[in-house]
C-alpha cells in the first residue's frame, strides 16, 4: 500500500525544486523512493499473473522506475528534478521498444495505462502496418465495452500527421490510426485511490483491459 507521505514528499519537491533542498531532504526522498519501489514490486507480482511475458522477464522494480533527475540540457525549465515517479512495465524487457504498461505517480495527476508513446519511426511503422493489416480486429478491441468503460478516451496519441506517412496510402481504411505517432491509453486516479488498500488490485484490473491492445501491437515486433 502506497503511503500518503510519498505524495507529500513530491508535493514539497515541487515547491522546493533545488539541489540544496533535495540534498537536505535525502532521508525523506529515500523513504518515498523505497515506498514507491515496494508498490511497483507488488504491481509486478500481480501483473505477472495476467501477462505471461511479464512473468518471463522477471522484472525488477528498481529498473522499471525512471530516474528522478531531469535532463535540462534542452529545456528552458532548469529545475533539476521531476516532481513525479514513473514506472514502466515492459513485456519485452527493460530496454525494449515493445508496447508496455505504465504508472505515473504525481499529486493530483496520477494515471495508469499502456501502449507506446512516440516510438522511433521504424518501430512506429511496424505498429501502423499491424493495425492496417488487421484493422477489424484492432477496432473490435477498441470498441469492446469493458475497454471503453476503463479508458473512455480510447486510444490516444501525442500528435498526428496531417496526411499518410511515407509508405502508406492516404486512402487506407486505417488512415485514422496510421496518421498517429503513438498509441496509448490513460486512466486518471485520484490521490485517494492510489493510496487505498485496493490500489494494486485496481491497477492490475485496468492493466488487464489494455493487455489485448499491448499484445496486438507487440505482434508487429
Amino acid at each position: 500500500m502506497l503511503q500518503d507521505k510519498t505524495l507529500a514528499f513530491l508535493t514539497e519537491l515541487k515547491k522546493n525544486n533545488t539541489t540544496e533542498w533535495f540534498k537536505d531532504n535525502q532521508t525523506d526522498y529515500k523513504k518515498s523512493r523505497a515506498d514507491f519501489e515496494n508498490f511497483v514490486s507488488d504491481i509486478i507480482s500481480g501483473l505477472a499473473f495476467i501477462d505471461g511475458d511479464i512473468e518471463k522477464q522477471d522484472l525488477q522494480a528498481k529498473k522499471c522506475i525512471k530516474r528522478i533527475n531531469r535532463d535540462i540540457r534542452f529545456s528552458n525549465d532548469k529545475s533539476p528534478y521531476k516532481t513525479n515517479y514513473f514506472a514502466n512495465f515492459n513485456p519485452g524487457g527493460h530496454k525494449s521498444e515493445h508496447a508496455s504498461y505504465y504508472l505515473h505517480l504525481e499529486p493530483n495527476n496520477c494515471f495508469v495505462g499502456g501502449g507506446v508513446y512516440m516510438p522511433q519511426t521504424p518501430t512506429l511503422n511496424k505498429f501502423r502496418k499491424e493495425i492496417e493489416h488487421d484493422l477489424k480486429e484492432w477496432e473490435s478491441l477498441l470498441n469492446s465495452k469493458s475497454f471503453k468503460e476503463t479508458f473512455p478516451n480510447g486510444i490516444e496519441s501525442p500528435s498526428e500527421l496531417k496526411t499518410a506517412p511515407k509508405g502508406f496510402d492516404k486512402e487506407s481504411p486505417a488512415i485514422e490510426y496510421v496518421r498517429k505517432k503513438g498509441f496509448y491509453t490513460m486512466r486518471k486516479l485520484t490521490d485517494k485511490e492510489i493510496t487505498s488498500e485496493s490500489a494494486v488490485s485496481k491497477i492490475i484490473e485496468y492493466f488487464g483491459q489494455v493487455k489485448p491492445i499491448i499484445g496486438f501491437l507487440n505482434r508487429a515486433l
